[in-house]
């Protein structure tokens, strides 16, 4: 569409009739200045144009027409408007032809009173609108008309105000802030509580459920704790925390970490979508060290429609764990480093639009112990709900009586439960003569929960002989006390003297289910056979060959000697225990002063024959495969802290 600004005719030339001189007039083009309202541009179309407007003013007998006249449209009335976006723009004629323009923008203000505390509803905004005379309407993204905003939680608002007359529409997007959120980081180490609290406005203040008002809590018992932390505006978390003083982890077990959202989330899921929780492992490789390092990454699994989510982290911890193996000549109390460490998980959820860790992190320090029940025990939880407080095993599960030859080597693992102040090993000796005298062997102050502890607690270890002097001993029983020795803290292990001579006495030590090592004692013949493999290849023989290479190159040669042995008579309860033996990981031949490392093979082994009058048992052990062969050289002997160089 054209509209046209302004007209002005020059004259081009008059005419007259030849024939009759009453007919004459004049003729005018026209220079013409028209807007295109769709380029909105000025279109000009001089009068020497072809196409130009002209105009016969006729000037001849009874001429009844006017002279042409000149146009211009008024410079101060608007003759097109053009909205884009939140801008209109008003076209005026300048009186020459062209144009000015009169530009107006619809502008977006607002004032925003953040969130008192994070994640309330106290925050508002007030818009205030100009650049275009209105009336306005009002459009938010989350569906309100009205102006102005109030009782807003923290977030992104998005609003579209329209001009109604003009139609121009500016949009606005208003950060919606708040204060600091509070965070909570939870550290826990048994009954001990920690609280790291960041955000919000300082200083805080906390009130426990059992009324306390102090941030950090010690000797709490087990079971659900909760604290409320109010920062200076009164803005508040409520944390809960589950204390469990007693539990550790078996590493052969499943390692779990329950996580739920709890029931607010399930009654309304929209509170935290995405939701998803965040597990880290932190590990200390060297005990007591206070260095602990991450394994794993950062492990993130999604919520399941209640809000739950369970890790299991068993086989990120089990590679930082062996077996302990006492010195053959040990006569102390060790601490078994090898076989547990301590870690502590470090979980959060996660969630939002764009997920971010929530505001509550717990960090929970545990300690994991080599070994493990079978899948039906760790499911029933027997061991942790009551056999562990009602029996206070050692770590085996060897019979309670056992018959022990003078020079055998036994060894007690102890897990501290209780009485951190320490403990002591007593030894209650009986002597054939009816007299018996009970002795503290010793122990160690100022142990740590779920430390684990060896005792060598042979005939020779405990010195015995020496003890008894000129009587003869029956029999004796070792268990745990409080250093006071008023408290005992374990069951009692008791060793017959078995006086007879077996010419053919072998020893095997093996770590056990529960991670400590127990003795098995073959006293039947046994056979040792070498299994030998290698690689030949035959030998090309040419003119030149030495004869004394023959025809065949050996290329390798390994030689494994196995030993079948005959454990001699064994009681029920002793075939019954063997379990432990044939599924043992780590098990160690003693040989001449030292421990030879094998396993047993993996086959049927007999643990019941009730048609045998005397009760045996039979299995072979495979000791490492050599390539080169040395006799042993001495009583030295080689363990995990003394590494063969």
């Amino acid at each position: 569409m054209l509209i046209q600004l302004k007209l002005t005719w020059r004259y081009d030339h008059s005419y007259v009739d030849p024939n009759d001189s009453r007919i004459s007039g004049d003729f005018y083009y026209a220079d013409e200045w028209n807007f295109d309202t769709a380029t909105r541009l000025v279109v000009y179309t001089p009068s020497t144009d072809p196409n130009a407007q002209q105009y016969d003013f006729y000037t001849g007998a009874q001429g009844n027409n006017n002279p042409p006249v000149d146009f211009s449209r008024p410079t101060t009335v608007e003759f097109f408007h053009y909205v884009s976006g939140a801008t209109r723009t008003g076209y005026f004629h300048d009186g020459a032809g062209g144009v000015t323009l009169q530009v107006q923008t619809l502008t977006l203000a607002s004032t925003v009173v953040s969130c008192t505390c994070y994640g309330d509803n106290t925050a508002a905004i007030d818009l205030q609108v100009s650049g275009l005379p209105g009336p306005y309407t009002y459009l938010w993204d989350d569906g309100p008309t009205v102006e102005d905003r109030g009782l807003l939680r923290a977030g992104t608002y998005r609003v579209a105000v329209t001009d109604v007359p003009s139609g121009a529409i500016a949009r606005a997007t208003i950060q919606v802030g708040s204060n600091p959120e509070l965070d909570v980081l939870i550290q826990k180490v048994g009954g001990a509580v920690s609280l790291v609290v960041t955000g919000g406005v300082g200083l805080y203040t906390y009130l426990w459920s059992d009324g306390s008002t102090a941030r950090d809590r010690t000797g709490l018992t087990t079971g659900t704790h909760s604290c409320t932390i109010t920062d200076v505006l009164g803005c508040r978390k409520t944390i809960t925390v589950e204390v469990r003083t007693d539990l550790f982890f078996w590493s052969r077990n499943p390692i779990t970490l329950a996580l739920d959202a709890g029931a607010a989330y399930r009654a309304d899921p929209t509170t935290k979508p995405h939701l998803t929780f965040l597990c880290e492992v932190w590990v200390e490789p060297d005990y007591l060290s206070n260095v602990f390092e991450q394994v794993g990454g950062v492990l993130e699994q999604p919520a399941d429609r209640e809000g739950r989510t369970t890790f299991e982290v068993q086989a990120l911890l089990d590679v930082f764990l062996q077996h302990h193996v006492p010195p053959v000549a040990a006569t102390r109390t060790l601490r078994a480093d090898p076989m547990f460490r301590r870690f502590y998980l470090k979980y959060a959820e996660s969630f939002g639009a764009t997920p971010v860790r929530a505001g509550t992190t717990v960090l929970t320090q545990n300690y994991v112990v080599l070994g493990g029940l079978s899948f039906y025990e760790s499911r029933t939880r027997t061991f942790f709900d009551s056999y562990q407080n009602d029996v206070k095993p050692f770590l085996t599960w060897e019979p309670p009586v056992k018959p022990a030859l003078a020079d055998q080597p036994e060894y007690l693992y102890y897990l501290v439960k209780e009485s951190l102040a320490g403990f002591r090993f007593q030894v209650r000796v009986q002597y054939e003569d009816g007299t018996s005298e009970t002795v503290n062997v010793g122990g160690v102050n100022n142990v740590n929960l779920h430390e684990v502890y060896c005792r060598p607690v042979g005939y020779a270890a405990l010195g015995l002989a020496a003890l008894a002097g000129t009587k003869r001993v029956r029999w004796w029983e070792v268990y745990v006390t409080s250093p006071d020795e008023l408290t005992v803290l374990s069951e009692t292990r008791r060793y017959v003297l078995d006086r007879r001579v077996f010419p053919h006495r072998r020893y095997f030590l093996f770590a056990t289910s529960l991670g400590g090592m127990a003795t098995y004692v073959a006293t039947g013949d046994v056979q040792v056979d070498a299994e030998v493999t290698g690689a030949e290849s035959a030998r090309t023989l040419t003119p030149d060959s030495d004869p004394l290479d023959g025809d065949t190159d050996v290329q390798t040669r390994s030689l494994r000697a196995v030993v079948k042995v005959a454990s001699g008579v064994r009681t029920r309860a002793q075939l019954q225990a063997s379990q432990d033996l044939l599924l043992s990981r780590r098990v160690l031949l003693l040989r001449d002063g030292r421990w030879l490392p094998g396993y047993v093979k993996a086959k049927t082994s007999p643990l019941l024959d009730e048609t045998k009058p005397v009760p045996t048992q039979e299995f072979e052990f495979y000791l490492p495969a050599e390539e080169l062969y040395t006799p042993a050289l001495g009583r030295n002997q080689v363990t995990y802290s003394q590494p063969l160089l």
